[in-house]
C-alpha cells in the first residue's frame, strides 16, 4: 500500500530569550541613549531593530512589561513518514495586547525541511516559511507547524509581537530521526504555559479565532503492520465543537473544517510508515472544555485498539 506523503511538520520545546539592556552613560543623562527605555519608546520603529530593547527574559524596557513565550508540542517528537514532522505551537503573552499580531517562523526549520515548510491556523490563515496570527483577549495564539522531508536535530522557532514594545520569544525545536517507538496512542499539546491540565483554547474574536483547539495525535504500534490503514476517532471530542472540526492526516491540513456542526463523521484514516507510526492533526471551533476520549484503531492483524484522554481547558491567561 502507498504511503501517502505529508505536507506538514512541527516541533516542540519553549525557550524565550532576547538581548540584555544598553546602559545609560552618565554623560548622556541630558539625552536618551540609544537602546534606552526612554529612547525605545519614542522611537518605536527604529526599537524593532534593537535587541537592546528587549530583556533576557522577553521583558521590555519600560518598567515590568509582560513576558513573551513560544512552545512547542511535542518536543522532543520523532519524524514520521518521509522524514515528516508535524506540531503545534502556542505563543503566550499578556492580555494587553489582545487583537495585536504575532509572526512564528523557523528559517532553520524552513532550511532543514527539503520538501517545505508549514505555518497555519484552522481558520485559514498559512504561509510557507511563516504566519501571522493575532492575539485573544487572554494574550493567547495557536498554530499549526510542519515540514517534509526535514533532516533531524534542533531548530529554532521566533514569535515576534509585530506592535511596540516588539518582544521576541524563541522556542527550540528537537526531532529525531525515524525509529520504531512505544506502542499506544498520545495527544498534544498537553499544557499551556502554567496550565499544566492540558490544552488552552486561544480565540475570542474574528481575527483570533473562536474557543480553538489545536491538537496532534501520534499513533504508535509494531513496524510489522508497516504501511497497513489506521483509524482515529472520537465522537466526544468532536461533539465538543458546536461551528465545526476537522480531524485528518497532515496531508489533509489546510483543507477547511471537515463536518457540519454537531456531525459527527466516520473515522479518519491513515497509514502506518515503516517503523508502526501516524499522525493525525485536529482542529475545532467553538469547543467545549473538557476530556474526551480518543481511540486509534489498528486495521490489519489482531486490529489493536489504542485510546487516550486529550483535555480542553477554558480559555485564560497563561503565563
Amino acid at each position: 500500500m502507498k504511503i501517502r506523503r505529508h505536507g506538514v511538520k512541527l516541533m516542540t520545546l519553549v525557550v524565550v530569550v532576547s538581548m540584555p539592556l544598553l546602559g545609560l552613560s552618565a554623560a548622556a543623562s541630558a539625552k536618551a541613549a540609544v537602546g534606552s527605555a526612554k529612547w525605545c519608546a519614542a522611537h518605536p520603529v527604529l526599537a524593532k531593530t534593537k535587541p537592546a530593547c528587549s530583556t533576557s527574559t522577553g521583558k521590555g524596557t519600560g518598567g515590568d512589561p509582560p513576558t513573551i513565550t513560544v512552545q512547542i508540542d511535542p518536543n522532543p517528537l520523532v519524524e514520521t513518514y518521509q522524514s515528516d514532522i508535524v506540531s503545534v505551537v502556542q505563543v503566550e503573552t499578556s492580555p494587553s495586547f489582545a487583537d495585536d499580531a504575532v509572526t512564528v517562523s523557523s528559517s532553520q526549520l524552513s532550511a532543514s525541511c527539503d520538501g517545505g515548510t508549514y505555518f497555519g491556523t484552522g481558520s485559514g490563515i498559512s504561509g510557507t516559511d511563516s504566519a501571522t496570527v493575532y492575539l485573544d483577549d487572554d494574550g493567547n495564539a495557536t498554530l499549526f507547524m510542519g515540514g517534509e522531508d526535514c533532516a533531524p536535530g534542533s531548530d529554532v522557532v521566533e514569535a515576534d509581537l509585530n506592535v511596540a514594545p516588539y518582544y521576541t520569544a524563541l522556542g527550540t525545536l528537537v526531532a529525531n530521526p525515524p525509529v520504531v517507538t512505544t506502542a499506544g496512542v498520545s495527544g498534544f499539546p498537553t499544557y499551556s504555559g502554567i496550565v499544566t491540565t492540558g490544552e488552552v483554547e486561544t480565540g475570542d474574536t474574528a481575527l483570533s479565532g473562536n474557543s480553538d483547539v489545536y491538537a496532534v495525535f501520534y499513533v504508535e504500534t509494531d513496524p510489522v503492520y508497516a504501511e497497513q490503514p489506521v483509524e482515529i476517532s472520537s465522537n466526544e471530542l468532536e461533539s465538543r465543537c458546536g461551528q465545526g472540526w476537522d480531524l485528518v492526516s497532515p496531508s489533509d491540513l489546510g483543507a477547511g473544517i471537515g463536518s457540519g456542526t454537531g456531525t459527527v463523521e466516520p473515522p479518519a484514516e491513515g497509514f502506518l510508515d515503516d517503523d508502526g507510526n501516524a499522525v493525525f492533526v485536529f482542529y475545532g471551533a467553538s469547543c467545549a472544555a473538557g476530556p474526551s476520549e480518543v481511540i486509534a484503531d489498528v486495521m490489519a492483524g489482531t486490529h489493536t485498539t489504542y485510546t487516550t484522554i486529550f483535555n480542553i481547558v477554558a480559555p485564560a491567561p497563561t503565563i
